[in-house]
């Protein structure tokens, strides 16, 4: 290799680092230009400064040639000179489409402008998507995440053990010299505390009074964190679905999707947010939070709320369904929900507001009439004719008063046999447990719930002896196979009815999502304002991962979530830095995944250095 300096008409020169290369086919040498510096006058300093560049790398790359002679492939050449200084990294690349989606949502955009009156040292829309990054990518806890910042070829070399912290305050508008005046007044209320006893009544009195206005003032100021956490909350939301709807012009909100959760922390302190209550995740003495989201008909997520871990299940819809109203011009709403959710104060609640419910329903809560009808040939047949499994379902109406109005409900009653029998392996499972429980086994009236098919075969004071209640189990093998769905919507197709309450699976899946792939639970964070900035970091990157499903299922790309989430970790590239340049190195196991295939469709191993960036524009 050698430098070359092309003089020009202008009297300038074209300063490149040039190769003689042999032709294999014509034999004939030909000049190959290595790399381009551009165009100088090399009597000025740029000119001086670019040529002393071109000279220095020219040296390292004939050094770096020199070596590379008497290898007999490249891997070789790799293993030895990685030893004499060449510098081999792993940088992962699979962050790249969830980067597009990001940008696509215009999140950047957002967060710049919510932070255009901070000090901040950093950028905050990298942050974020730094931290949304680290729930995608293999979740653990934030100090982990900050270990990873080298991990991905992009610049997160700002991230450090204070910020990835202190950027969870942003939303709130909490900052250090917030922090310090509330540190400040809790110190002066705990110093007038240990003085209420050293002075007359008249000084007690004072310093009481005292303590209660600045107590009062601690209050407003959290109080105050709160509130704008939950406007810029609600600012985020309203964007992110304005801009779905670029993305997704056909989308329908109209029919949203509720359920909630709960997450657990690893701590056993109630605090007035964090409580016990009903745990979802079998945690007793834990305490947690309840999540209820609102998902649309792909899986997307709309909205959603955190509650206080002591608030049940069936108060939590109103608060979501009140965002959605507020927030958005939608003509009609219906809601779907399992069983679980449906009570008379929820059903009133949306008639109320003029929307609409399709909801599963309890066998006792369902007209005498329909509940006693058993599947046969005269019902509306689902199945084929030649079904394995038959299905079919019976529909009938009532009528409901609210506030001296009657409305109308529609009740169906579907039959499955595949829901039948596996209602039948379950109770068998159940059963199994309860009679290996109960060998030798007396039980008193406190622990009688270990299992519902035990009933008491003798009453003495202090024991109870037991055996299985068979007449129970028969009689609950009468409902098995049997469900039912409610509905406002007298009109709509039962049909449609039912594909809108079997949907419900994309909720289900995506709290299994939250709580599976990004490690939503439990939670290390103790201050209720990093407690919710990290569900909503949660809540973006379901979102992000969603809407790259919807995109990739558009293309007839069939991943599921753990195959996406696990390919785009997994897709790793080797850097190799040789001072003046780098090469990047795709595995021939990556480069044959499905991941690559489907998705980023890169077509050789060796990548240079300036492909990079064409690959980054691609996605």
């Amino acid at each position: 290799m050698y430098l070359t300096k092309a003089k020009r008409s202008n009297g300038k020169h074209q300063i490149s680092i040039s190769k003689a290369i042999r032709d294999p086919e014509t034999k004939k040498t030909k000049r190959v230009r290595v790399k381009y510096y551009g165009t100088f006058d090399l009597k000025t300093k740029e000119g001086k400064k670019a040529l002393a560049i071109a000279k220095s790398e020219l040296k390292e790359m004939n050094k770096l040639e020199k070596a590379a002679k008497g290898f007999n492939s490249f891997k070789d050449f790799i293993t030895t000179t990685r030893e004499t200084g060449l510098s081999l990294n792993h940088k992962n690349i699979g962050y790249l489409p969830y980067l597009s989606i990001f940008k696509e949502l215009k999140l950047s955009s957002f967060f710049n402008k919510l932070t255009k009156d901070s000090k901040l040292e950093y950028n905050f829309s990298d942050m974020m998507f730094y931290q949304v990054l680290g729930r995608l990518f293999s979740p653990s806890s934030k100090l982990d995440v900050v270990s990873r910042k080298d991990d991905f070829l992009y610049d997160f070399n700002f991230v450090n053990n204070d910020n990835i912290y202190s950027s969870l305050d942003v939303f709130s508008g909490f900052n250090k010299h917030k922090s310090k005046e509330i540190t400040e007044k809790i110190i002066l209320v705990k110093k007038m505390e240990a003085l209420l006893d050293t002075g007359d009544s008249e000084t007690k009195k004072i310093l009481e009074d005292n303590i209660e206005n600045t107590s009062s003032e601690i209050e407003f100021l959290i109080r105050d964190y709160d509130k704008n956490f939950e406007n810029n909350e609600n600012k985020l939301f309203k964007h992110l679905n304005k801009h779905i709807e670029k993305i997704i012009p056909n989308r329908n909100i109209s029919l949203a999707f509720y359920d909630c959760t709960t997450y657990y922390f690893e701590s056993f302190n109630e605090d007035g947010f964090r409580e016990r209550g009903m745990s979802k995740d079998n945690k007793r003495n834990e305490t947690q939070v309840v999540m209820g989201l609102l998902i649309d008909s792909n899986g997307i997520p709309i909205s959603y709320r955190l509650f206080k871990g002591n608030k049940h299940e069936l108060h939590t819809m109103e608060d979501v369904i009140d965002d959605v109203l507020e927030n958005y011009a939608i003509k009609e709403i219906i809601i779907v929900a399992d069983r679980g959710l449906n009570s008379k104060a929820n059903l009133e609640m949306i008639r109320s507001k003029g929307l609409n419910y399709i909801v599963g329903s309890k066998s006792s809560s369902v007209p005498k009439k329909i509940k006693a009808k058993k599947f046969d040939s005269s019902w509306n047949i689902t199945s084929k004719t030649d079904a394995k499994y038959k299905s079919g379902y019976i529909t009938d109406t009532r009528t409901v008063i609210q506030n001296g109005e009657a409305y109308e409900e529609l009740i169906i009653k579907k039959y499955s046999d595949l829901y039948k029998e596996r209602e039948m392996f379950k109770q068998t499972k159940m059963l199994e447990r309860a009679r290996k429980n109960m060998r030798n086994f007396t039980i008193n009236s406190t622990t009688k719930s270990k299992s519902k098919y035990y009933k008491a075969s003798k009453n003495p004071k202090e024991k109870i002896n037991v055996e299985i209640d068979e007449e129970k189990i028969k009689k609950e093998q009468e409902s098995f196979g049997y469900f039912y769905i409610v509905t406002n919507k007298v009109n709509m197709n039962p049909a449609n009815i039912m594909v809108a309450y079997n949907s419900l699976y994309k909720i289900e899946e995506s709290f299994r999502i939250l709580k599976t792939n990004l490690k939503a639970r439990p939670v290390y964070h103790f201050k209720e304002r990093r407690i919710r900035a990290h569900f909503l970091i949660c809540y973006l990157a379901l979102l992000i991962q969603r809407v790259l499903e919807y995109k990739l299922a558009e293309k007839e790309v069939e991943l599921s979530t753990h195959e996406i989430i696990n390919g785009l970790e997994g897709l790793i590239l080797d850097e190799i830095d040789y001072k003046v340049d780098k090469l990047y190195i795709l595995s021939d196991k990556l480069f044959e995944s499905k991941i690559n295939k489907e998705v980023f469709k890169i077509d050789k191993n060796v990548i240079l250095s300036n492909e990079i960036s064409k690959l980054k524009k691609r996605m």
